[in-house]
């Protein structure tokens, strides 16, 4: 089984590309919303608040050039503390379905991801890692097993995303992506992620 920090790298690679310049996503701003402070863009998802986090300066020094030497390395660092131990997901078994929640986590925020599973579990949702919630995963997983609860987080994980664009319409045009994304950490999907992750 892969560890956290190879699962980043993983996922990161796949799902995030290298340098992205979209006005549009308020994550390339050095402000952190779209048309506050400069446009610099990110580079394997990582923003410029997070890299100026990370590498200890200010986030309106943070230029274009910046953000591109931004490495792999980097990147699977910033996700490893800030969407797996912060969060406190160190306290589920680590299995393919807490993968699948820290992934979830990057994109929705840990918060999110959090009260996501919670509403799963039917425990209260308030978006804290816990004894009860971490102790409610680990039940779910030893007696149904990982293969029924990977099912069960990509089907709350999709209608997630269908409440989103439920929303705002203008949301749709990442559906595909999201369906995706989510579908990957499923046992049948096509590209084999969950083979490479229990070899």
């Amino acid at each position: 089984m892969k560890t956290p920090f190879e699962q980043a790298v993983r996922y990161i690679t796949r799902w995030e590309g290298v340098y992205s310049g979209d006005p549009a996503d308020n994550g390339n701003w050095t402000g952190g919303k779209r048309g506050v402070g400069q446009l610099v863009g990110s580079q394997y998802g990582v923003t410029p608040a997070a890299i100026a986090g990370l590498r200890g300066i200010p986030v309106g020094s943070v230029t274009i050039e910046t953000i591109r030497s931004i490495t792999l390395e980097e990147a699977a660092k910033l996700a490893l503390e800030n969407y797996y131990l912060r969060p406190r997901l160190d306290m589920l078994p680590w299995n393919a379905v807490t993968a699948s929640i820290m992934d979830f986590g990057w994109g929705a925020g840990p918060v999110q991801a959090i009260k996501l599973l919670q509403r799963m579990l039917d425990t209260a949702d308030d978006g804290i890692m816990g004894p009860a919630t971490a102790g409610a995963f680990r039940g779910l997983v030893t007696t149904q097993g990982v293969h029924f609860v990977a099912g069960a987080w990509w089907t709350i994980r999709d209608s997630f995303y269908e409440l989103i664009i439920g929303k705002n319409p203008s949301n749709a045009k990442y559906e595909k992506g999201w369906d995706n994304r989510s579908r990957y950490f499923t046992p049948g999907d096509g590209e084999g992620w969950w083979a490479w992750f229990h070899a």
